[in-house]
């Protein structure tokens, strides 16, 4: 039996350009604007893939080629790639275009197709096995008695990591390196190395981002859940 390999389809291809471009914020028009000194919007295929790979979308030699044929002009004698189309149809998972002509029409606060809302805010569902899950809980219900008892608050060593433009930078993830500096210099200095690895093995980002860790996870498991207060008179309502 021969095998044959799946041709990714367009819409395959399309949905996993917009998925690396809204969670990595990756602008990109920018890399395929540089090819096209004219601005004519139409630029060679050949410079077409570079763009692509320049802009580290992660894509297969065969995910790219799909693309490119499906927006080269057909009508066009040397057969570029009108990229202007492109860009449109990637940057349409930020919301709609031409709002101002339109301002009533509905616009979903995330892509739903691409995001799931709470992955950020619950504890991952990776199964490690009942002996790691046993551990992991001790591990955490003891940094959590830590903190709390020292009123140290994680989030915020992990925000301020977040933000280093000289790190990969993803929205509510910080770099493995980022993740065991602040446990070691901040939250828990004295925590031996297998526990830390398992922390990280829980909390690691998703397959294409398995490099990141979901520190926002991390934190909500340890910090204790923000008071709350009743909307009209401002009572906090764990007081009741």
């Amino acid at each position: 039996m021969v095998y044959t390999p799946k041709v990714p389809t367009v819409a395959e291809a399309l949905c996993k350009v917009q998925t690396k471009v809204y969670k990595q914020r990756i602008r990109i028009k920018e890399f395929l604007v540089d090819f096209d000194k004219l601005r004519c919007y139409y630029i060679s295929k050949k410079q077409f893939l570079s763009a692509l790979s320049m802009a580290g979308l992660a894509l297969s030699a065969e995910e790219m080629e799909v693309l490119a044929e499906a927006y080269s002009n057909r009508n066009d004698p040397q057969l570029r790639v009108q990229y202007g189309n492109f860009i449109a149809d990637v940057d349409s998972v930020f919301g709609k275009s031409n709002l101002e002509m339109n301002p009533q029409v509905y616009v979903p606060q995330d892509p739903g197709q691409l995001i799931n809302s709470s992955r950020f805010v619950e504890m991952p569902i990776r199964d490690l096995g009942d002996e790691k899950e046993l551990k992991l809980r001790e591990i955490l219900e003891k940094l959590s008695y830590d903190c709390r008892t020292k009123r140290i608050s994680v989030k915020p060593f992990f925000d301020d990591s977040s933000k280093n433009q000289n790190s990969p930078v993803m929205v509510n993830h910080v770099s493995e390196q980022q993740f065991k500096q602040a446990l070691k210099n901040h939250i828990a200095p004295e925590m031996a190395w297998d526990e830390v690895c398992l922390l990280i093995e829980k909390f690691r980002g998703d397959e294409q981002f398995d490099d990141m860790i979901n520190y926002v996870a991390f934190a909500r498991a340890i910090d204790p859940p923000p008071p709350k207060f009743d909307s009209y008179t401002l009572k906090n309502l764990g007081d009741c």
